[in-house]
């Protein structure tokens, strides 16, 4: 709901982008969850972007703002039928782009529409990108398709539908390192550094009621440093490497860089990807 106030549009209707979908209504609430006694949540310390929502009115230019909290986004991906691969960038671009909202202004008789623009305010420590993957579709349900004339009180049959929510199975190229700077507001000043990718969820399978989850997370590895070594291995100074290992059930396995982001299987398969500020 809006803040309290005289001079205001209408906000309760536009809040939350006409992207957002069946896969991140059921989702939404925990993205944006706040305390009752305003209590930092420990996710808080990483996963706290928040974003200014504004509409201005198309008719006479008034605008209004709010600030929303989100843990993570929901992004747009691209068609499956094409053969581009789609990028983290085109996502959030997606997401962040201006838009034209119905919403009736109260400064004004005449504001009808309002465009609403998107920016980030603060930045976190860790970024968690959702892939909306899932679409819904109309499907025949399984048996004879049939509708039972005494149940429904029609005399013609029908076919029976079901809703779905099916996968898309576009290519996703994962950056590994990102920035969301073209995306902070202008009196915002920029993280220092990059977010690099540091997890992946893949979901293989075909809708969101089946399949199987396996992941790719980067761990940090001790190994001693080359003064350590020429020293016979005796100095306890160490240095951090980094590598990508594969996770299936109980099994682990050791990767490359290329294999979480150029494999296809796992471009047409992730689904959720996190990135630290580093």
């Amino acid at each position: 709901a809006a803040a309290a106030g005289e001079d205001r549009i209408v906000v309760e209707e536009h809040i939350g982008s006409s992207n957002h979908d069946p896969d991140e209504v059921k989702n939404e609430s925990s993205a944006k969850l706040t305390t009752t006694n305003n209590a930092a949540l420990p996710t808080d310390d990483f996963f706290h972007l928040k974003v200014r929502v504004c509409l201005e009115c198309n008719s006479c230019g008034y605008s209004r703002s709010k600030d929303e909290l989100y843990r993570h986004l929901s992004i747009e991906v691209g068609n499956a039928n094409e053969n581009d691969i789609w990028t983290v960038e085109q996502g959030l671009k997606q997401f962040f782009h201006s838009e034209k909202r119905d919403v009736k202004c109260e400064k004004c008789d005449d504001g009808k529409t309002a465009t609403q623009t998107m920016e980030i305010i603060s930045c976190p420590k860790a970024l968690l990108l959702h892939f909306k993957r899932f679409i819904v579709t109309q499907e025949l349900k399984p048996g004879n398709g049939k509708y039972d004339k005494e149940s429904d009180g029609k005399s013609e049959n029908k076919a029976a539908f079901e809703m779905v929510l099916k996968k898309n199975k576009a290519k996703i190229l994962l950056e590994e390192s990102l920035s969301i700077t073209p995306f902070i507001g202008d009196k915002v000043k920029s993280p220092e550094g990059l977010y690099r990718l540091c997890g992946v969820v893949h979901h293989i399978g075909n809708t969101a009621s089946s399949g199987h989850y396996t992941s790719c997370a980067k761990r940090k590895l001790a190994v001693a440093s080359d003064d350590s070594k020429a020293a016979g291995g005796i100095s306890d100074e160490k240095v951090a490497e980094e590598e990508w290992v594969f996770f299936d059930d109980r099994v682990g396995r050791k990767k490359s860089l290329d294999y979480v982001v150029d494999t296809e299987k796992n471009q047409r398969n992730c689904y959720l990807a996190l990135y630290e500020l580093r």
